[in-house]
């Protein structure tokens, strides 16, 4: 097949260009999407939701949009992210909900926001998917990105509806009454793909091949927002993943604040590390010292840790990755 997605070849020195990715909502929504003890140690003030009707108009994708739900989230009386949920449905008139992040309301001389760049990285990923792809691929995913890659490419998803333990975080508690809730093999798509993204890599590929087959093209799309989600794979039976983290505040000596971090990654773990820009912060997160079982699990190997750079698992080929710091990563899985 005639692959002409836009690649991005990374190399050992891609620090600089970690480093210099977007500003992504870490703080805000860490608390948020994690379960409801685990954010009341992050940060104890509850959410305040508020919900508005979004305008229609404002969405493109595959399909026509019936009606938006937009979701303003507060913490401490002040506006702490959005989320658009979406209403459509497919090429055989079945209803679909979609998660989507609304876009920037900004003048010229104002950066982005955090919701507004994910939404410029996936409308950019969905175009490529949507225009260089086969009509027949399945996409694995998580549920959430799996909705975001059937409404904005037609794609098929592998998994795009959330069960019972996903319902454990404040975000999605509210949501959920919004929300199509997954069927049991729905339901065992989800715990098959929590297992796989975080059991070791060769063995996760060898089930993929041995459960999928090469009946249809088959690709991987991973973001660095699943390192918020490992609680809830480990409610879908997903094995339970450790990583040191640390919130290091960015300076104007960019080689300076490198240095700083593969410091940190060395003392802390094992050298291993990926780094997520916020704002005027870098949030790190390393593989531990001897332990293999995170190192080489399929969602490490998968996300742009430097080690991951370096060689990807058999099978595995990179076709696409986000120039915003590596966020959104697409494999293809050539058996």
């Amino acid at each position: 097949m005639d692959w002409s997605i836009k690649k991005s070849v990374l190399s050992l020195g891609c620090g600089a260009l970690l480093l210099t990715g977007s500003a992504m909502l870490f703080q805000q929504v860490r608390g948020a999407f994690v379960g409801e003890k685990e954010a009341s140690l992050t940060n104890p003030a509850p959410l305040k939701f508020t919900l508005l009707q979004g305008q229609v108009s404002d969405l493109q994708g595959a399909f026509s949009v019936d009606s938006v739900d937009n979701f303003t989230v507060q913490r401490d009386g002040k506006d702490a992210f959005s989320l658009l949920l979406a209403h459509y449905k497919d090429s055989q008139g079945r209803e679909n909900r979609v998660v989507l992040f609304p876009k920037s309301k900004q003048t010229e001389s104002v950066l982005p926001s955090a919701t507004g760049l994910r939404q410029s990285i996936w409308q950019e990923a969905a175009n490529a998917i949507s225009l260089n792809t086969p009509k027949d691929a399945l996409i694995l995913s998580w549920w959430d990105d799996g909705q975001r890659i059937h409404f904005l490419s037609g794609r098929d998803a592998w998994a795009s509806k959330p069960a019972a333990q996903t319902f454990v975080s404040p975000v999605w508690q509210h949501l959920q009454d919004s929300l199509l809730i997954a069927s049991d093999s729905e339901r065992e798509h989800l715990s098959t793909m929590a297992r796989w993204l975080t059991m070791d890599s060769g063995k996760a590929l060898a089930e993929m091949r041995q459960m999928l087959g090469k009946s249809r093209p088959i690709y991987l799309l991973v973001t660095n927002d699943l390192l918020m989600r490992l609680g809830e794979m480990v409610d879908y039976g997903g094995a339970p993943l450790g990583f040191a983290s640390k919130t290091f505040q960015a300076h104007d000596n960019l080689h300076g604040d490198i240095a700083q971090i593969k410091q940190w990654a060395v003392e802390e773990g094992d050298s291993n590390y990926l780094v997520q820009k916020e704002g005027l912060n870098y949030h790190v997160w390393a593989t531990a010292k001897a332990s293999e079982a995170e190192k080489n699990s399929l969602l490490v190997r998968l996300l742009p840790f430097v080690d991951s750079l370096k060689k990807l698992p058999e099978h595995v080929n990179l076709v696409y990755q986000s120039h915003w710091g590596g966020y959104l990563s697409i494999y293809k899985i050539d058996w």
